[in-house]
Parts: C-alpha cells; structure tokens; sequence
C-alpha cells in the first residue's frame, strides 16, 4: 500500500493529539489509583513512602495494645474510686452506732486463789514462784504480759493488771486476786515464763456476756454485707484476662514502640478486704464496745490511707499509658500523611489537568479536521483514538 503522504504540520497536529492521548490516560489512572508516583516513575519517593506506611501499619498493632492496656489500669482505678466510696460508708456506718445505749452486758471475772496477806512477797507465799515468771491476758484484742519482778507482792501484782484499759483487779488478806471486766468480753490468760498464772490460779474466763443492742447488731451485719461488696467488686475488675486488685494480683507490661526498648509494667496491688485489713465485724460482735468500734474505725482509717496510695500509683500509670497512646495516634497520623505527600495524587489538580488534557486533544482534533474530510475512514479512527 502507498505511503501517505503528509504535511509538516499535519504530522505535528498528529504527535500533539497522541501526546494529549497519553497524557490523558495517565491522568486518567492517576485519578483512579489516586496514586501519582510509581516504583517505575519515582523508584525513591515510592520506597520511602512504603517505608512511612509499614511503620504506620507496626504503630497500629502497638497502638491497639495500648489502648487495651489504658482500659485494664483504667478500669482498676474505677473501681478504686468506688472502694474508697464503700470504705467511707462503712466508717460513717460504724462511727453513727459508737456511743448508743447497750444494756444486758454480764461481767467478766476471773478468780485466783486465797490470799492470806496481799502485802507480802509473791516469791515467799508460793512455793516455786520465781523473780521475773511472767503471764500474759488478753483482753479487748490487745495483750499484756505481767511480770512478776523481784520483790513484787500481791497488791503490786493487781496494780499492774488494773493498769490495763477496761479491766479492775481486787485483792485482800483472806480473799482471792479477782480480775474483772465489766463488759463482758473474754479475758484469756496464758502463762508466758514459767508458771506464775497457775500458781495464782488465774485461768481464761468463760462466764461473761456481751451487752446487746438492736441498732449495733444490725450496724455489724450492714458492715459485713459491705465488706462483701468490697472483695465482689475487686473480683469484677477483671479486664481482658488481667486484675490488678484481686488477692494475688496479676502484673501488666505495655509496650510502647515496634522494637520494645520502651515500655512500662503496671505492678497490680492486692485491695480486697484482707488485703486492707478490714475484719469482719459481725461474728465477733465488734460494735458491741465503743473500744471495738474504735479498733474498726482505726483499721478503716488505715484502708484509705492503703487505697488512696494505690489510687495514686495506678492513677499515674494510667496517664503515662494514655499519654503515649495518644502520642502513638499522633505519630501514625503523621507518618501516613508522609506517605502520601510523597506518593498520593492530588484529585483536585488532577481533575483540572484532566479536563485541560480533553480540550486540548478535542482542539488538535479539530485542526485534523481541516486536513481530513470529516467523513474519512482515518479522521474517524483518529477520533477514536
């Protein structure tokens, strides 16, 4: 077939429409990928932006765990927040019922033998009492131990167990050492060094009752039912398989980059009931003396003192977490717009070429039109194309 024979500017009105083709399909892509640098086009913007995005993709897996991590120790401090709250209620329970009227209490006492003369020596009226033989008494959760120091008599003896808060001691000549306690709670005596409560036949009183009251009784099982809440909530901490409360606490280490250099480990602290020392109150009738209520108000002071400290450390530990979590958010955000400023398209400009691209290629093909009749085979494929 016979060549065609064209003219300069025909041939130059050819190469225009063809390179607005191409340019065209370009963009075209680039609008559709939104993509605008390829590994072939711009090999180094294309693996540094691939480099930016997998760390982004790392900092995601990292960030997750963080996030489950800022809501386990969050959730331990919730729930600190709340014990506080039932502690408190219990010590205004058990400080509203101190100082109410008890009735009924029958006395406590315990009985020695006879002595003839209360002012003689210990040592030189019972055989085998010796200097410094010593017993203990137990009385009101607290324990002292007599000593029976050298040249020490009866009446020196009852001194030193009336000496005792909540406890009266008698002794006379013809009469026995009686250790009394007017509340009815228990006197547990138990020889320390040696023998001397047996040879003063002092032994654990058994015949005393504790005063009654109405109001104290149900205050004791209102503060055990509370009690119970405290161990029931530090059990319900449970976040994702971790407590950091419960009596054997579980350990938390979060960490913070893709390499692990940083990271921090949350020691749980143990903050059920026995864990703050709060006793049961009801089975041992605590509030039944106002001595009682005050042991109990003592151990309740000692538990806030215990859960503020720990509201403390796992309130800081909770803000580091959220601050690198925040931190991690932050730098995934920026690490993806890297990438794309590297790589992406702008739609908006490539949507303005695009249409620049048309109209040129429409005006080239226009010029074709005034060197082919509209109604040729090769006008018509030059549209086409």
């Amino acid at each position: 077939m016979a060549d065609i024979n064209l003219s300069l500017a025909t041939r130059t009105t050819l190469l225009q429409v063809q390179r607005a083709r191409a340019l065209i399909d370009a963009t075209a892509q680039r609008m559709s990928t939104g993509v605008r640098v390829s590994v072939i086009t711009n090999a180094t913007a294309f693996f540094d932006a691939r480099s930016l995005t997998d760390r982004a993709g790392d900092l995601l897996g990292i960030k997750d765990k963080i996030s489950e991590a800022a809501s386990t120790v969050g959730a331990a401090v919730a729930a600190i927040d709340s014990i506080i709250s039932l502690v408190n209620q219990m010590r205004g329970l058990a400080v509203s019922v101190k100082g109410g009227a008890v009735s009924g209490a029958v006395a406590t006492t315990v009985t020695g033998n006879v002595v003839t003369d209360a002012s003689k020596k210990v040592t030189s009226e019972i055989a085998g009492a010796e200097n410094n033989d010593s017993f203990d008494i137990t009385y009101n959760g607290t324990t002292t131990t007599i000593v029976n120091q050298n040249g020490d008599t009866f009446d020196d003896i009852r001194d030193k167990i009336e000496a005792i808060s909540g406890l009266t001691a008698t002794v006379s000549d013809g009469n026995p050492l009686v250790i009394t306690a007017a509340d009815g709670q228990d006197i547990v005596i138990t020889n320390n060094v040696n023998d001397l409560a047996t040879d003063l036949g002092l032994a654990t009183s058994t015949n005393g009752s504790l005063a009654t009251n109405t109001l104290r009784a149900a205050a004791e099982t209102q503060f055990d039912s509370l009690r119970t809440q405290i161990d029931n909530l530090v059990n319900d901490t449970t976040f994702l398989g971790v407590n950091l409360l419960k009596a054997s606490p579980d350990s938390l280490t979060v960490t913070f980059n893709e390499d692990g250099t940083a990271k921090l480990t949350v020691s749980g602290i143990a903050s059920d009931s026995t864990a703050l020392a709060i006793s049961a109150v009801d089975s041992a009738d605590s509030f039944a003396t106002d001595a009682g209520i005050d042991t109990i108000v003592a151990q309740l002071d000692a538990a806030l003192t215990t859960l503020r400290t720990t509201q403390s450390t796992l309130g800081g530990n909770n803000a580091l977490i959220n601050i690198r979590l925040t931190f991690t958010e932050n730098l995934i955000t920026t690490l993806e717009n890297g990438a794309a400023k590297l790589i992406n398209a702008d739609l908006n400009e490539e949507a303005a070429n695009l249409l620049a691209l048309q109209t040129r290629h429409d005006l080239a093909l226009a010029a074709l039109g005034l060197s082919f009749d509209n109604g040729t085979a090769i006008f018509a494929l030059l549209q086409l194309g």
